[in-house]
């Protein structure tokens, strides 16, 4: 038998060692460890920020944990209750009469009105149903039924109109057939508006009417074809008379006429022709050939008073004639 000498099995020995190394390292490199693996993306259906694992609807971006809830009959916040705390429940209070009007303190907050409540507050005596924020009122009753603060029956401001007639039972300057005083806000004559309003727009408000005497709620009081407020101010015209000079035409057919209707002396020409708009924008140049003549007046065989101008765009014959 032949015995190798020891220096010839080191190498031997080592070339084993390295190729061991050799294979360990490769299967490394080659991703054999499962625990490096990546890790697995979660679903989140709805897009939501809520992935389906905490999200009690994946299909609904509208519900999902930390949400806000409201009154619409879903867990939008995934708590496991439906309309809690709800953002816009409402406030109830006690209506023990059952007229739709709670009275004192907030009982509950909730989406739905629990029993013998109402969301509507000032009910002025919750243990009578007729009694309620605008009501209609009772003269033979002795009770304040619309919650105003004056009895039906009773005359509180001493107006002369019971509370159950009148639109204000506390302010005296004001009950129906009242004349409106100023526009100082108050409604004086209950008729729903307040002085300084134009109801029947003829530019005169609640208080200029009541001192022309006019209807507020009549744009042309006299029926001449001016409204009110044109009479009074651009015209100085009679609104309650369609003739303020008693010429026998009515101010709207001189207005028309281009005549004055607060001059008797002018008025449409009865003759048969109109007068021009230009009548009033004639200058006078002078008397002789191609000047503009003086617009000077005469009475004509029907008895009106004519002005030369009033003919303006139509040909017209003088005749003159000298006695001596």
């Amino acid at each position: 038998m032949r015995t190798l000498p020891c220096s010839s099995a080191l190498p031997a020995l080592l070339v084993l060692v390295l190729a061991c190394g050799d294979k360990d390292s490769a299967a490394d490199s080659a991703g054999g460890d499962s625990s490096d693996s990546a890790p697995v993306e979660a679903i989140d259906a709805d897009g939501d920020g809520a992935a389906a694992d905490i999200d009690c609807d994946d299909a609904d971006p509208t519900v999902a944990p930390g949400l806000t809830e409201t009154c619409d009959g879903r867990d939008q916040d995934c708590d496991g209750e439906v309309d809690e705390d709800a953002a816009d429940a409402t406030g109830w209070r006690s209506d023990v009469d059952g007229d739709g009007y709670g009275a004192g303190e907030i009982v509950a907050v909730s989406c739905e009105a629990p029993t013998g409540s109402a969301s509507l507050d000032g009910d002025c005596d919750d243990s009578n149903p007729a009694a309620y924020p605008g009501a209609p009122e009772d003269c033979e009753v002795a009770a304040d039924l619309n919650c105003d603060g004056s009895i039906g029956g009773e005359d509180g401001d001493a107006d002369g109109v019971v509370a159950c007639e009148d639109c204000d039972d506390t302010n005296a300057q004001a009950y129906p057939g009242n004349v409106e005083r100023a526009d100082d806000g108050v409604d004086g004559d209950c008729d729903g508006l307040e002085g300084g309003e134009d109801r029947d727009g003829d530019g005169l408000n609640e208080v200029e009417e009541a001192q022309a005497g006019t209807d507020p709620l009549l744009a042309d009081t006299d029926a001449d074809g001016l409204s009110d407020g044109d009479e009074r101010g651009e015209h100085g015209t009679d609104p309650l008379d369609d003739d303020s000079d008693g010429d026998g035409a009515s101010d709207g057919a001189e207005v028309l006429g281009y005549t004055d209707p607060t001059d008797a002396t002018d008025k449409p020409y009865i003759g048969g022709w109109e007068i021009d708009a230009c009548r009033g924008s004639i200058t006078s140049t002078g008397t002789t050939v191609g000047k503009i003549a003086p617009s000077f007046s005469l009475t004509d065989q029907h008895g009106d008073k004519v002005k030369l101008h009033d003919f303006c765009g139509k040909v017209v014959l003088l005749d003159f004639g000298t006695f001596w």
